[in-house]
């Protein structure tokens, strides 16, 4: 569904497919490989002549349907990657992929990715707080019925409803920001994550130098095993969509025909039903609460795949390849409802008004 033209952009946005596309995903592969050969290069281990010759290959020069074919037989997309690179550069052969394992290039890689849709997450995030606080300053004395356990209790100020939102979403925000300065570590370690394939120091130097280059932090002595960081990252994208699923739901709510205290903004033909022409219904709230649902959902089963045994464990390993990409998009796709909801949000504040006058008048009764 995530791939349906005609659902892509209910699921996720557009630019989130495209940071977790198979082009963008084989060339983050591709850049981890040559910024592996440049820093080799600025140590010493391999000729300079070498990193020149594999940082001049481009995703053009490769052959993505024979990548396919070897990975179906191979298991990993990176020994057919490194194959056709190594035919590239020609004489630097050798030079390719050296002292490396397919982890680490494919670990470091999701890892890009992960860092460009938290950019993009995190600035979805920021708009939704900033339309959430124009409602609230709004609506500084607009009175609402409080809810408890579904009845009527007292009136409250909805600025106060929607600061609870507001606030929430923030420490999700921070949640994911501080799980982020954990988790975008390079993997950089060789074949069991010791770094034993280079001389004593140059290996520490080695990922220390692709962080720089690629602005991603370490992990020592390896987290090849230890997939506590990206779990960290996944679980909050999780916690952030219980929020938006929560606050969608109780935007429902308050949309329904027996409430009727917020809608959202109409257009010719949205929430149409094709039996019942009169219904209008509340499609941007409904959607926002499925997709998060199902962002909540997926992140709930990144705990399955931290579960490695000894120094590698593929069978756990394989799960986040699909796991990481849908949590990504789906919180994008959430996020996106929510902004267009919060954008066009109609607020009655006479319907408000009057009902917390009606039950004040039944109390008093």
């Amino acid at each position: 569904m995530l791939d349906y033209r005609i659902y892509r952009d209910c699921f996720s946005t557009a630019e989130m497919r495209r940071t977790w596309s198979e082009q963008a995903t084989i060339s983050a592969w591709l850049k981890v490989e040559q910024v592996l050969a440049s820093s080799q290069a600025d140590q010493g281990l391999i000729p300079k002549s070498a990193a020149s010759a594999i940082a001049s290959i481009r995703i053009t020069d490769l052959d993505i349907e024979a990548l396919a074919e070897e990975t179906a037989v191979v298991g990993r997309s990176i020994v057919g990657l490194v194959r056709q690179l190594r035919t590239l550069a020609g004489d630097h052969a050798g030079h390719v992929h050296y002292k490396s394992t397919t982890q680490d290039i494919m670990d470091t890689a999701m890892v890009m990715q992960m860092k460009l849709g938290l950019e993009e997450i995190r600035s979805g995030a920021c708009r939704l707080v900033g339309l959430l606080d124009g409602h609230i300053r709004a609506h500084p004395t607009t009175m609402i019925m409080g809810r408890t356990n579904g009845q009527h209790a007292v009136p409250m100020r909805l600025a106060t409803k929607l600061a609870v939102w507001k606030s929430e979403l923030t420490r999700r925000l921070e949640a994911t920001d501080q799980a982020a300065k954990r988790g975008l570590n390079v993997q950089v370690g060789g074949p069991v994550g010791d770094l034993r394939g280079y001389e004593k120091g140059s290996g520490e130097k080695i990922k220390s130098a692709i962080a720089t280059m690629l602005n991603l932090g370490t992990a020592d002595p390896h987290w090849q095993n230890a997939r506590d960081g990206i779990a960290d990252i996944v679980s909050a994208l999780g916690a952030l969509c219980a929020s938006l699923c929560k606050i969608a739901h109780n935007v429902n709510l308050l949309s329904s025909s027996d409430i009727d205290e917020i809608s959202e903004v109409y257009a010719n033909g949205k929430g149409a039903s094709s039996a019942m022409h009169h219904k209008r219904n509340q499609r941007t709230s409904e959607f926002m609460e499925a997709v998060s649902r199902l962002g909540r959902q997926r992140a709930e089963q990144i705990g399955e795949f931290t579960l490695h045994e000894h120094e590698r464990s593929g069978g756990a390993w394989i799960g986040e390849w699909v796991i990481v990409p849908e949590v990504f998009m789906l919180t994008s796709g959430a996020l996106n409802w929510a902004q267009i909801l919060f954008e066009g949000l109609q607020i009655h504040s006479d319907k408000m008004s009057g009902r917390c006058e009606a039950i004040g008048r039944t109390s008093v009764d």
